[in-house]
């Protein structure tokens, strides 16, 4: 598999490159086609690279009945989950809105059929949510496409990364980036663990991201510290909004304002060359002291600690404070004035 991911949109996605930002609109278009286009405006507004959905049909996703505390009764999910269906008719649109925008199109599919549905609209990357990591029949289907992936791995222990990894490679697939995530909405801040992201990078060599669902941009940001390639975070029109995902979702201003923030904190990484960057080259001289006489000092004296100081600034003619020591018992060359600056020049050999 590759460290780096080429998109057919042009990005790379992979160390070295800006983070490819995502703002994962959920179910947070509320089942409308208007409200889902207003978000994709937003994200392109507040700096993401890409927007992403989530393509399910509710009776391929979850059963009608469920147990939650021992007894069989009607899942109280369905139908909130019926009513935040993205349409199939949708999709086609979306994408072309998102082209027409000026940003990536990407959703997630839970079932064959809305798979084939973003193979045909041949959309730049698919991502496998965190439950269906250990969906094997699924992955294959994804592999065999040969679409880059992001697989998500929430819930999941690192064999399990590994398996789902497998199945995908054994169909085909060669671009894969992982995705740290703890699914829970929201998570506290201890549970967010950002270094298992690192983990897997370096247990897979794979490009790696976090999605994230706790509060603010606390998060992202270490998580972009840490080497996250690729980021995801929800977004919202109102926070308050009635809905599963509003409530940890960012709104645009907080999302733009975290965007901002990391590119700021990406141009703050810098090369990791440890060297003066050009603007500190003339605080080499004030910040750093040199070798002064401290009272006048006569041609033909030998140098005594007594005689010296060492103070700023440092003149690159001047003898810096780590030669300080080879100075003393040496010869004045000449009468050197108080308050002067030493240099090799002024001292016989």
């Amino acid at each position: 598999m590759h460290t780096h991911i080429q998109l057919s949109t042009g990005r790379v996605i992979g160390p070295g490159h800006p983070t490819y930002i995502i703002a994962e609109i959920g179910s947070n278009h509320d089942g409308s086609l208007e409200t889902a286009k207003r978000l994709i405006d937003s994200a392109k507004l507040a700096g993401a690279d890409a927007v992403k959905l989530q393509s399910f049909q509710v009776g391929e996703l979850i059963n009608r009945r469920w147990k939650p505390e021992g007894q069989w009764e009607p899942h109280k999910a369905w139908d909130v989950l019926e009513r935040l269906t993205v349409p199939e008719e949708w999709h086609q649109e979306l994408q072309a809105y998102c082209c027409h925008v000026g940003i990536d199109f990407l959703s997630a599919p839970f079932d064959p059929q809305r798979l084939t549905l973003l193979a045909q609209l041949r959309v730049p990357m698919i991502k496998i949510a965190s439950g269906d990591l250990t969906h094997h029949s699924l992955l294959r289907e994804v592999g065999a496409l040969k679409i880059p992936v992001i697989l998500s791995t929430g819930l999941a222990y690192l064999g399990e990364v590994e398996a789902a990894l497998n199945v995908l490679q054994g169909a085909g697939c060669q671009d894969v980036a992982l995705l740290h995530c703890v699914s829970l909405y929201p998570p506290r801040f201890e549970d967010a663990n950002i270094r298992a992201m690192v983990t897997m990078q370096q247990a897979f060599k794979l490009p790696v991201g976090y999605s994230d669902h706790t509060p603010g941009s606390v998060v992202p940001l270490g998580a972009v510290a840490l080497g996250a390639s690729f980021l995801e975070k929800h977004l919202t029109y109102d926070k308050t909004a009635s809905g599963p995902d509003h409530p940890y979702a960012l709104d645009v201003p907080e999302f733009t304002a975290m965007v901002t923030q990391i590119r700021q904190l990406e141009a703050a990484l810098g090369s990791g060359i440890k060297q003066p960057v050009a603007a500190e080259i003339p605080e080499r001289i004030g910040a750093r002291r040199a070798v002064y006489a401290k009272r006048p000092i006569s041609k033909g004296e030998h140098i005594s600690a007594d005689m010296i100081k060492i103070v700023r600034h440092a003149y690159p003619e001047g003898i810096g404070a780590d030669d300080a020591d080879r100075v003393i018992g040496r010869t004045a060359a000449d009468d050197i004035d108080e308050d002067s600056l030493l240099t090799w020049e002024t001292l016989l050999p």
